[in-house]
């Protein structure tokens, strides 16, 4: 009765500590036509977040580094196009676990304003003007 028990207990445990130690996927999914950025004028920028396994079975903010660093990067993009994303992982062994940081680095490039179409505002038309006839004056009548 014990075994099966302990053995019940031992899978929930490692099931549980499985689903703990997963991270969400990080999605780079923006897409800027080429036509529409500044390629002269580009910039790199940098984006770090870290987090640490403590005693090498707890994370504290290890899963969510990837995103956080995204964030970071896109709002110090501002409205800029982003290109050339490298990633970077780092670790460091310390006595009582792990720190992990995730680096990203990119290229920026600012958009082109788009110009704003012409209105050209004709002056209105006399139909009179056009039989050949010329203008009355609406005084006259």
């Amino acid at each position: 009765m014990i075994k099966p028990l302990s053995a019940a207990l031992a899978l929930h445990i490692l099931a549980g500590t499985l689903l703990a130690c997963s991270g969400d996927p990080m999605r780079i999914n923006s897409v800027t036509d080429q036509a529409e950025i500044d390629k002269s004028q580009g910039r790199k920028i940098t984006a770090k977040a870290a987090g640490f396994q403590l005693l090498l079975v707890i994370p504290i903010m290890v899963n969510s580094r990837h995103e956080r660093a995204w964030q970071a990067l896109l709002e110090k993009a501002g409205n800029d196009a982003i290109t050339d994303v490298r990633i970077t992982e780092r670790w460091v062994y310390a006595y009582v676990g792990t720190s992990y940081t995730t680096i990203l680095e990119a290229t920026v490039y600012p958009k082109v304003a788009k110009k704003e179409p012409t209105t050209i505002i004709l002056p209105e038309r006399n139909p009179s003007s056009e039989s050949g006839q010329p203008p009355r004056d609406p005084k006259v009548e």
